[in-house]
């Protein structure tokens, strides 16, 4: 399971401060300034993608359907593409720790 672009805005604000509403900033982010950043920075970003890929944006509200409409199954459903922000993020990590000589933690 994939995470979810708004983890992405979260630990883009989080780690550098940038507003998550607005999505080309934090796709800015990942591009420009995270791969500048200090190694322990960067591996604690990684470390938090890790630990929340996955996430499930539950707000705790039942999800209910009529009785009368069939639910469609997967292979009904049409293919949905990766949002391009989360589509290779674990390769493209992997690359910048290396670059930055860390070694190991990225191989999960």
């Amino acid at each position: 399971m994939s995470t979810q672009t708004q983890v992405f805005a979260e630990f883009a604000a989080t780690f550098g401060g940038v507003d998550p509403s607005d999505l080309e900033a934090v796709q800015h982010w990942y591009d420009e300034i995270l791969p500048t950043l200090p190694s322990s920075t960067i591996e604690a970003v990684l470390d938090e993608l890790v630990k929340r890929e996955g996430f499930s944006d539950d707000d705790g509200h039942a999800r209910t359907y009529p009785d009368q409409a069939p639910l469609p199954t997967l292979d009904q459903a049409p293919p949905v593409p990766l949002p391009l922000l989360a589509a290779g993020w674990r390769e493209f990590l992997r690359r910048l720790l290396r670059r930055h000589g860390t070694s190991g933690r990225a191989d999960r």
